[in-house]
């Protein structure tokens, strides 16, 4: 039985983790927040100099324009080439492999700095910028012509941008990367949901203001494992009572539909936990967590509730992923949402 531990990239990737957000600056479906307000109509902008520096800096960021020329200044192909040796791949990538890795990257980069940001993060600063450079006659041109720009033509807005860019993303990108952490997936555990060799972001702040919810796939570390860190789905909330029969969970009395788990062994294990757990309810504060890959997890059926204290966040998304026998990119599972 493989316990479901979760690792942290090595120290090759501890630094794929800084290149991930710091290349920005030196080298899905609208998930997550901040990607599906509207732009502002020309009727609600307002006369105030900071004001019109507001609804620029909001126009910026919702069109996606400002994130572009983060983009436009990031390093990816240094990014490609770094992933590529990390991986210790069994070919050289391909020139249109290459590019593959650099669109991931491009989308790993928007939901880590940009989807995951604290909320109006990047309007409030991009606003103030503006507000000290922009007279009120030209914001208000600017944000009459807004939808005119053209990306072929630098404009003073588009240079504006990339100004901020440069000047301010050092300083701002530490407050965003912390909400954020890669790690790579090592065992069976959650098979077939994720594979080992599965690298994923995972949200760090996603239950600080909020609960996790049932069929979350959260990181955890578990005190009595020496810190160690570990990966299962959330099956029970606080006050939910939990049984299990023949290897079917059943939750609150009636039993639970779950498409996502594997199993490898389907012979009962009479008496043990593994197969058949007596009811018992979820403390306040405390999740009971089950492995997709029932027979090759270490879970809640053995440690227990795992109280929210000890949940580090929940996992969102893979950006990369090597068969760990092959030494082979699984393309396929690029840019997937782990649900």
């Amino acid at each position: 039985m493989s316990h479901t531990l979760f690792r942290r990239v090595s120290r090759h990737g501890e630094r794929c983790s800084r290149i991930l957000v710091l290349c920005a600056v030196s080298a899905g479906v609208g998930v997550w927040t901040g990607c599906s307000e509207t732009s502002l109509t020309r009727s609600d902008v307002a006369l105030e100099p900071f004001t019109l520096s507001q609804q620029l800096a909001r126009l910026d960021v919702t069109s996606d324009r400002l994130f572009q020329a983060i983009a436009a200044q990031s390093d990816a192909s240094g990014y490609s080439r770094l992933l590529e040796a990390q991986s210790g791949l069994s070919a050289p990538l391909t020139l249109t492999e290459t590019e593959r890795i650099e669109q991931s990257f491009v989308h790993s980069l928007k939901i880590m700095l940009v989807d995951l940001a604290p909320t109006n993060f990047w309007e409030h600063h991009l606003a103030e910028y503006y507000g000290t450079r922009l007279p009120v006659e030209d914001a208000q041109a600017l944000l009459a012509g807004y939808d005119d720009e053209s990306a072929s033509s630098p404009s003073r807005l588009q240079e504006l941008r990339e100004s901020f860019v440069r000047e301010r993303l050092p300083e701002l990108l530490p407050v965003v990367r912390a909400r954020s952490q890669i790690y790579q997936t090592p065992s069976q555990a959650m098979e077939p949901t994720l594979l080992p060799g599965d690298h994923v972001i995972v949200h760090q702040l996603a239950y600080q203001a909020a609960e996790p919810q049932q069929g979350d796939v959260v990181v955890y570390r578990y005190p009595d494992e020496n810190g160690k860190r570990f990966l299962h789905r959330v099956i029970g909330l606080p006050g939910d009572q939990i049984a299990i029969r023949d290897q079917v969970v059943y939750l609150n009395g009636e039993a639970l539909s779950e498409p996502y788990v594997r199993h490898s062994d389907r012979s009962s294990m009479a008496g043990h936990v593994r197969d058949h757990l007596p009811s018992i309810t979820v403390p306040e504060e405390s999740y009971f967590l089950l492995g997709d890959n029932r027979e090759e997890s270490l879970d809640s059926r053995f440690l227990g509730p795992i109280s929210k204290n000890h949940i580090l966040g929940r996992v969102l998304f893979i950006y990369w992923s090597v068969n760990p026998d092959t030494h082979t990119p699984r393309w396929e599972r690029l840019n997937q949402l782990v649900r």
